[in-house]
């Protein structure tokens, strides 16, 4: 046969096996070319072989660095934890690591670069309101809606909604829910008051008489003039802001408050009643006169725990100062006490904010639903377990169903840094195996123990609404203002600042009445009238909308109050 004859063969050969291929399929779809059923147990997707894998989205994520990673372990982007959540998560993550200090500057940068990551992990609400702005951040509310953990926790908590929700409508953020607890609270040295036969003071005029007694007194009986009867640094010093509905403090900047019209004011008689009893104290010598320079408390910390101060305001979670003060002073006994009232009425210190946004889509993020996922997989409560207590066998072992830390260096170091990647987390309030709350004979200190119910205590004397907060709500809920008039707020606040102290400390020269004239005169002249309108049209505008004090209230926890 010749090579012609061949190929004329082969030709034919393959119209025959193509045309049987065509029949062959059309005979198994029905005329309307529905899929055939399969026969139950032969080709069903349960058995059929088997499908190829989805393929792993790819996204980048920021993370805060404070220059805490142990050089052992890596770096802040690149580390055990990083590499635990890219091996077991649904996603490939490149993280992106920013100073924690300097995270905006940074973004500022990477945004006009078109380099930002595609999830801004950010607490700060100004900056997320900024990108919002903006238009550098996208909606979130079809991705939410496609989520499984994520969208679960928001029907649970449907404050996340009204919190992430920004005015057009729609969610931009992601958000976690931590709980109401106290944050601040006010230490008396309960055995100092015992020794001079005194009550726990109820109104600012007897916390002042306290801490006079305190100081002349010589409470701890070494003879020796060495006592302070109050502090006035840091965090005590914005308590005795708070004690006077006062919530024009170093870390919140809130001087408006509700008239009996319901229309907000700038209250300057709460301002100056807060100042004028600083100065008072000041005056009177029971105060470190150096207070001003001790910027972040550590001062009186020490003074605190070495025994040398009755009245300290500080964190609730501060332990370790407790447990320093009980080694130096066995017999030492503390109590958190109520804030006294005062002529405006009872208050309570800062609260931690019980619904917080952390985070951000990057408007240019290509791929969204890997994000989403992303997000998933982090507020899993599995996810969390891991974060808290490490890596069972290597990190914790199980005692009473409970993870129970391995107390060695190597351990500590490899779980010391891993809170910055722990922003997504939200309280769990149902695990019997978490924090103070769930302290027992079986997995705590005595010290522990002790500080457990002065927690409750602190709880219901500051969890109230009988003796409210006074701010309008939270600082990360509060609106940003125009960009106009930012500078125009930040300098005036300044200036204010600055003439309040000048007057607290300046002796009979000049008085809190006449630094208040001048205050007013100086936020006038930063445009302080057209910020106080803005913020009073903020306010009557959105208070039904808005995530106010009385919403964070609302989610008070049970878990938190002595059973």
């Amino acid at each position: 046969m010749t090579t012609k004859q061949w190929k004329s063969r082969l030709a034919l050969l393959l119209v025959g096996i193509m045309a049987c291929v065509i029949f062959a399929a059309c005979s198994s779809n029905g005329q309307n070319n529905e899929p055939a059923t399969p026969t139950p147990g032969t080709n069903t997707p349960d058995n059929a072989a088997a499908e190829e894998p989805k393929e792993r989205g790819s996204i980048t994520v920021s993370v805060y660095d404070r220059g805490t990673v142990p050089a052992e372990e890596g770096t802040m982007d690149n580390n055990r934890w990083t590499k635990w959540i890219n091996e077991n998560g649904p996603v490939d993550v490149s993280f992106v690591s920013v100073p924690r200090w300097e995270s905006q500057q940074k973004f500022n940068v990477m945004f006009a670069s078109k380099s930002a990551p595609d999830l801004i992990m950010e607490y700060d609400t100004a900056y997320r309101n900024q990108l919002y702005n903006q238009q550098l951040i996208m909606p979130v509310d079809e991705l939410i809606e496609n989520s499984t953990n994520y969208k679960a926790m928001l029907e649970e908590y449907p404050a996340l909604r009204k919190v992430t929700t920004k005015e057009d409508g729609k969610m931009y953020e992601f958000a976690r829910v931590i709980g109401l607890q106290p944050n601040h609270a006010l230490f008396i040295r309960a055995d100092w008051l015992e020794a001079l036969n005194i009550e726990v003071p109820q109104t600012t005029e007897e916390l002042f008489e306290v801490a006079k007694a305190f100081k002349e007194q010589d409470p701890d009986g070494n003879g020796a003039d060495d006592t302070y009867g109050m502090a006035l640094s840091y965090i005590s010093g914005m308590i005795v802001d708070y004690m006077h509905g006062s919530v024009f403090t170093m870390f919140e900047k809130q001087p408006w408050y509700p008239d009996a019209n319901g229309e907000l004011i700038h209250d300057w008689d709460r301002v100056q009643a807060a100042a004028e009893y600083k100065k008072r104290l000041f005056d009177a010598g029971l105060v470190d006169r150096d207070f001003l320079t001790d910027s972040k408390g550590e001062k009186a910390k020490q003074d605190f725990i070495n025994g040398k101060l009755g009245i300290w305001g500080t964190s609730i979670g501060d332990f370790p100062a407790y447990e320093t003060l009980k080694q130096n002073n066995p017999d030492a006994r503390i109590q958190v006490i109520a804030l006294p009232e005062s002529e405006f009425g009872q208050f309570s210190p800062v609260l931690y904010n019980p619904v917080q946004s952390v985070a951000a889509v990057n408007v240019m993020a290509k791929n969204p639903q890997a994000i989403m996922e992303y997000v998933d997989f982090m507020v899993d409560p599995e996810t969390k377990k891991v974060f808290d207590y490490g890596i069972e066998g290597e990190h914790h072992t199980v005692e009473n169903g409970c993870p129970k830390l391995i107390e060695t260096d190597e351990v500590k170091a490899q779980l010391s840094y891993k809170a910055d990647l722990m922003m997504m987390f939200s309280t769990d309030f149902t695990n019997e195996c978490a924090d103070w709350w769930n302290y027992n004979e079986s997995n705590a200190t005595p010290l522990q123990l002790e500080y457990k119910d002065i927690r409750y205590d602190a709880v219901e004397a500051y969890v109230s609404q009988d003796r409210p907060n006074p701010a309008i709500t939270s600082s990360e809920h509060m609106p940003l203002i125009p960009e106009d008039l930012q500078i125009n707020q930040q300098n005036g606040f300044k200036a204010v600042e600055d003439i309040l102290t000048r007057a607290i400390i300046g002796g009979t020269g000049y008085t809190v009445e006449q630094a208040i004239g001048d205050a007013k005169a100086a936020w006038n002249k930063s445009n302080g009238e057209k910020i106080d309108q803005w913020y009073a049209d903020w306010y009557r505008d959105n208070k039904d909308s808005a995530f106010l004090m009385n919403d964070m209230y609302d989610l008070a926890q049970d878990v938190f109050f002595r059973p």
